[in-house]
């Protein structure tokens, strides 16, 4: 194929896309849309729910979206998915224990949310929804714990709030940045959050990595020690 035609055809996919785009920004039934996906994400987190919100922001800011309303569909939706996911913890808490495989992700962190909700309250159920899947397993870490609930209420109705209004300020900022092109305000508020979540997630891995280093030497001289006894 031509470099000339390949050209041509990428260009009219991109022009296919920035219709659509478009079509979707305006839709008046982005904000029923946005909640259902909220509440399907904070269930099962392989649904991308917060690039759409980042869309709605990126609308917001050409005009045909509310901001205010885009955070409070986003958050409200995320707030009954998270319930309904206490709610499951609650209900099925030895079956759900069973299904954290030890040494995957989900089980480290359903097991750090466990323990910080015993010694430290709620405050973990405001910062677990910044890490991939986070929230979710949270929210049923929560009601297998037994967390008061109307303390879960409170703290995950001002976490989706947070989170939703993170993501929707991304779009806004990008859909402000870019104003003449809504596709590529999509595209740099994208990468903006993608970014920032992989240097989150950079920093957590170092964070936990660095007791463990600390320890090594000191278990290998326990291991010294007996060794120099022995002549």
């Amino acid at each position: 194929m031509p470099v000339t035609t390949w050209l041509n055809n990428l260009g009219y996919m991109i022009d296919v896309l920035r219709q659509l785009l478009e079509g979707t920004m305006a839709s008046p039934w982005l904000l029923l849309v946005i909640i259902g996906m909220a509440v399907i994400d904070a269930l099962i987190p392989m649904v991308p729910s917060e690039a759409l919100i980042i869309t709605a922001g990126v609308a917001a800011a050409a005009g045909t979206q509310d901001l205010a309303l885009v955070v409070l569909a986003a958050g409200f939706g995320s707030f009954v998915g998270e319930f309904v996911a206490y709610a499951i913890g609650r209900r099925f808490g030895p079956a759900v224990r069973k299904r954290m495989v030890p040494g995957t992700a989900r089980a480290t962190t359903f097991g750090h949310v466990e323990r910080t909700l015993e010694t430290s309250g709620g405050l973990i159920l405001l910062t677990a929804r910044y890490i991939p899947a986070g929230r979710t397993v949270a929210a049923l870490a929560a009601g297998v714990t037994g967390f008061p609930t109307s303390r879960y209420v409170g703290y995950s109705a001002v976490g989706a709030v947070m989170s939703a209004a993170y993501v929707a300020l991304l779009g806004y900022l990008g859909g402000a940045a870019f104003a003449g092109d809504p596709l590529v305000a999509l595209l740099f508020s994208l990468a903006v959050g993608t970014t920032i979540t992989a240097v989150v997630g950079l920093v957590r891995r170092r964070r936990a990595a660095a007791p463990a280093a600390l320890a090594t030497p000191a278990t290998q001289q326990q291991h010294r020690v007996p060794a120099l006894a022995g002549h």
